[in-house]
């Protein structure tokens, strides 16, 4: 952080407070994904949006149309796409960054592997980074406060 002041008189000020760090997925160097894992607005973009991803992941099981008739193939392939698309959107939103495709490797985010959905898998790997880093960054800013507090309570 500094100021610098320009020939106008207006100061300019400098914030760093972009938190970004570089994941690599499976030791792909093809496959990094940029986070800010302090950022807690995560939680809110995860609780507006998880619904919908959960309606989207049965929906994608779903080979009858709305008269319980079987959709043509054709259709259910562009219903599959069209799942998957917002499934990706999604996902990116929720990270706040371009993570689903890198991460999924290709694969439909509807997909399931050992029962669970990859949107899901995605979702509880990129979860416990943030978990384990607004942890860490709670006891230090419980730290810091602590040290301003000291000199007041005689501590």
């Amino acid at each position: 952080m500094g100021t610098k002041k320009k020939l106008d008189g207006v100061v300019d000020i400098q914030f760093t407070i972009d938190n970004r760090k570089q994941f690599r997925i499976n030791g792909d160097d093809k496959r990094i994904i940029e986070l800010d894992i302090s950022d807690f607005g995560i939680l809110n973009r995860l609780r507006e949006s998880y619904p919908r991803l959960q309606e989207l992941g049965v929906k994608s099981f779903e080979f009858d149309d709305e008269d319980g008739e079987n959709v043509k193939l054709g259709d259910f392939v562009d219903s599959l796409n069209a799942i998957n698309d917002e499934m990706i959107s999604i996902i990116d939103y929720i990270f706040d960054s371009k993570v689903a495709k890198v991460c999924a490797d290709g694969k439909p985010l509807y997909n399931m592997v050992a029962g669970k959905f990859i949107f899901e898998i995605i979702l509880d790997t990129l979860f416990n980074l943030y978990s384990d880093n607004i942890r860490a960054e709670l006891g230090q800013m419980s730290q810091r406060m602590k040290s301003h507090t000291d000199k007041y309570t005689g501590n």
